[in-house]
């Protein structure tokens, strides 16, 4: 079994690549969550990229947006291997763009939660 990690070729990176997820890919809501993907060509071995993003709009303090994005990539981290095993046996490749969206910051397990039930439900609608 290989060690959960998450590197720097596992980013999505690039105001343009991040810039074609939003515009051209599809979107899952999960309160507070939302997930958009695309299923790309991508410049990676990596069969996922990956970004978060915790507008200032819900969360003013700096303190607690740092907080919540750290939860995300490590719940991220520790479930990704299911979602990128898929993708790798499909033959594709994806980015996703995390957006919280909730005034209030998760605990790790509800964080975990989220996100896992975002992948399944945009795995089985668009992956």
């Amino acid at each position: 079994m290989e060690r959960p990690t998450f590197r720097k070729h596992e980013r999505l990176t690039g105001r343009l690549r991040i810039q074609e997820v939003v515009t051209q890919g599809r979107s899952i809501h999960e309160a507070p969550l939302k997930l958009v993907g695309r299923i790309m060509e991508l410049p990676t071995p990596a069969s996922a990229q990956v970004a978060f993003a915790i507008p200032k709009r819900y969360m003013k303090l700096a303190v607690h947006r740092n907080r919540m994005r750290r939860l995300l990539r490590e719940a991220y981290r520790l479930n990704k291997a299911r979602y990128q095993d898929r993708l790798k046996q499909a033959g594709k490749q994806c980015a996703w763009l995390f957006i919280y969206q909730g005034k209030e910051p998760l605990t790790l397990a509800e964080t975990q939660l989220k996100i896992t039930r975002t992948l399944d439900r945009w795995m089985d609608k668009h992956g």
